[in-house]
C-alpha cells in the first residue's frame, strides 16, 4: 500500500507540473495576441533630462533624501528618486498610490514633495487571502508611512474598491499593486480616472523586473489605457518604470540595456542606527 500511495503522489505531481506547463503556455500566447494586437513589442524609451524639459517650472535646487530599508521587494533607490522629482517638477498637490507596502514610496513623497501634499496609499485589508497565503505580519504594512500626518492609507482590494469619490484630483499616480495582468489593467483604468488633467502622471513599477521588460505589466498597461492614449505612454530610462501623461508626445528610442545614460546620478547613503527611535517608535 505504502508503495502505492507514493505511486498515486508522483502521478499527481506530474499532473500538476502538466498544468502549470499548460497555464504558462496559455498565459505567453495571451500576452503575444495582446501586443501583435497593438503592434508593440516595448515602449519608447526616453532620457530623464529629456524628460524634465517638458516642465518649464524648474526644481527647487533642493536635495532629494531618499530613504530605503533595501530590502528585497521594495523599489530601487533611483525609482523613489525619479518618482519625488517628477512629483516637484508637476508641483503635486495631491498623490494616490496603488500599493502600498512598507510604505517607503509615501513616505518618501511626503518628505521630498512638500508637507503640504495630501498622500493617499491604497493597499490590501489584513484578512485579504494573500495576506494570509504569505503569512505576512500586519506590521509590514505602512511602517514608514503610518506617522506621516499627510498620508491617508486606504484599506481595500484595488479590484473592489470604489475609486469615484476620488476622480480628477491627483498630478501623480502610482500603481505598484498586484502585478498579475487582470490588476494592471483594471489598476490602470481606475488610474486614468484620478488624474486632473492632462499634464498630470501615471507611473507603473516593475514594467522592468530584474532588469528584463516585464511583459505581464505591459500587457496590462496597454489594455487597461485607450489605445489613443498608447502614443503618450513611455519608459523612462535608468529606472523600472513606466509612465503615461496626455503632455507625453516623445519619439523615443528603443530600450537597449548596452546604451549609454543620459544623466548621472550621485547617491550619498547613510545608515540611521536609530532608525527605531526616528521612523518607527510608537
Amino acid at each position: 500500500m505504502p508503495g502505492k500511495l507514493k505511486k498515486i503522489k508522483t502521478l499527481l505531481n506530474r499532473k500538476k507540473e502538466f498544468r502549470n506547463a499548460a497555464d504558462h503556455i496559455l498565459y505567453e500566447e495571451k500576452v503575444d495576441k495582446i501586443l501583435e494586437k497593438y503592434g508593440i513589442k516595448s515602449l519608447p524609451s526616453v532620457g530623464f533630462s529629456e524628460l524634465m524639459k517638458l516642465y518649464p517650472t524648474p526644481d527647487s535646487g533642493e536635495p532629494i533624501s531618499i530613504t530605503s530599508d533595501l530590502m528585497n521587494g521594495s523599489s530601487p533607490i533611483n525609482d523613489y528618486y525619479f518618482l519625488c522629482r517628477i512629483a516637484r517638477a508637476l508641483g503635486v498637490k495631491k498623490y494616490f498610490e496603488i500599493g502600498t507596502w512598507v510604505g517607503l514610496s509615501a513616505y518618501n513623497m511626503a518628505e521630498n514633495a512638500g508637507k503640504e501634499v495630501e498622500i493617499f496609499s491604497l493597499d490590501i485589508p489584513f484578512d485579504h487571502p494573500d495576506i494570509k497565503q504569505f503569512n505576512i505580519p500586519k506590521e509590514i504594512f505602512g511602517r514608514f508611512s503610518k506617522k506621516c500626518p499627510n498620508i491617508k492609507h486606504l484599506k481595500a482590494d484595488s479590484m473592489k474598491f470604489d475609486f469615484v469619490p476620488y476622480q480628477k484630483q491627483f498630478e501623480l499616480v502610482f500603481v505598484d499593486g498586484n502585478h498579475s495582468f487582470d490588476y494592471v489593467k483594471k489598476d490602470s483604468k481606475n488610474a486614468l480616472g484620478l488624474l486632473k488633467n492632462d499634464s498630470s502622471v501615471i507611473a507603473w513599477h516593475d514594467y522592468i523586473l530584474g532588469g528584463e521588460l516585464n511583459r505581464n505589466v505591459l500587457c496590462g498597461i496597454l489594455e487597461g489605457i485607450p489605445e489613443s492614449g498608447h502614443k503618450h505612454l513611455i519608459y523612462l530610462s535608468q529606472s523600472n518604470m513606466a509612465l503615461y501623461s496626455k503632455s507625453f508626445n516623445f519619439k523615443g528610442g528603443k530600450t537597449d540595456e548596452w546604451s549609454l545614460p543620459d544623466t548621472v546620478f550621485e547617491f550619498k547613503i547613510s545608515d540611521i542606527p536609530d532608525a527605531g527611535r526616528k521612523i518607527f517608535q510608537d
